[in-house]
């Protein structure tokens, strides 16, 4: 009788604990089935791969985005019924679906209440202006201010993955930016991933693993940037690709993954737009662009004015 081997080995990317594992179990049957656990809300991409396959005719490397906190990753099936399958794997992870394929019509709605207006201004990349970084793929990240506090929506449906919460601003200084924010990231169906930057850290009503909708339910409010008593909040959308040339079987680590920023198009005034910086916008929205990504059973539970699960 051949022996089932077996070699675990992780390699989680952008995280600092195991929130990921691969088990296996042998069947009566012959089959093996090897099935999955996360631990964290986010959408993460495994590759399961096989340096040594007897008695089965399954593909040495296996590669699948993962939505679900546990399922199936794949099951193996003997060539010949009576005997064992043998078998050595290793298996890596990588936090957000990579190579995502981007709902590029979407319309988003802009985060802040309905017939609220904020003025816009596009924000510059710092890694390039005083680091000498150079700038993500197609870097987009817009910056909405007000004088008064804000109630902050999702732009569109998702689930929040990530809330930092521990920054508090100096007021007595003026700044013309700084890199700690209370932030929340929202991602979304299509793998993009929202974040929004500025929240007072006592108004932040979201948690990692809470499906949000727009104009439903609030992130939380904006805080005083700093002695000037202007509010504002941070806002870009982004999905990890692998670098030009690189193939996701293949792929070891996070260096060979880059940002790519999305310039999302949001309804405004019965119309679909690009924003322009140093302009003022109203917050607006019609059924059609709210109810994107809804299920019918929660368009229906809307209109009844009923909690949408």
């Amino acid at each position: 009788m051949k022996k089932l081997l077996y070699i675990l080995i992780f390699f989680p990317i952008f995280s600092f604990s195991q929130e990921f594992k691969i088990e296996h179990k042998a069947n009566d049957d012959k089959t093996v089935d090897f099935r999955y656990q996360k631990s964290k809300p986010n959408s993460i991409t495994a590759i399961l791969e096989f340096s040594f396959m007897s008695n089965t005719s399954s593909q040495r490397t296996i590669v699948q985005k993962l939505n679900k906190s546990q399922g199936n990753f794949i099951t193996l099936k003997p060539t010949n019924s009576d005997e064992n399958i043998g078998f050595n794997y290793t298996y890596k992870y990588f936090n957000q679906t990579i190579n995502p394929t981007l709902d590029e019509d979407f319309v988003y709605i802009l985060p802040y209440k309905k017939g609220t207006k904020m003025n816009v201004e596009e924000l510059d990349y710092l890694g390039e202006k005083y680091s000498n970084k150079k700038k993500p793929k197609g870097w987009k990240a817009y910056s909405f201010k007000s004088d008064v506090p804000q109630e902050i929506y999702p732009t569109r449906k998702g689930i929040v993955i990530e809330v930092i919460n521990n920054h508090q601003p100096d007021l007595t200084k003026t700044y013309s930016f700084y890199n700690k924010m209370n932030s929340v990231k929202v991602e979304h169906s299509d793998g993009t991933i929202a974040k929004y930057s500025g929240f007072d850290k006592l108004k932040i009503y979201v948690k990692p693993g809470d499906i949000v909708y727009p104009q439903i339910n609030k992130l939380g409010e904006t805080t005083v940037f700093d002695n000037r008593g202007f509010h504002l909040i941070n806002f870009s959308i982004s999905y990890i690709n692998t670098k030009s040339g690189v193939n996701i079987s293949s792929l070891k680590t996070n260096e060979q993954l880059e940002n790519v920023y999305v310039s999302p198009r949001f309804f405004e005034n019965g119309q679909t737009i690009i924003l322009k910086k140093g302009f003022p916008y109203i917050s607006d929205y019609d059924e059609e662009t709210l109810f994107q990504n809804f299920s019918k059973r929660q368009i229906k539970k809307y209109k009844k004015g009923k909690p949408i699960d």
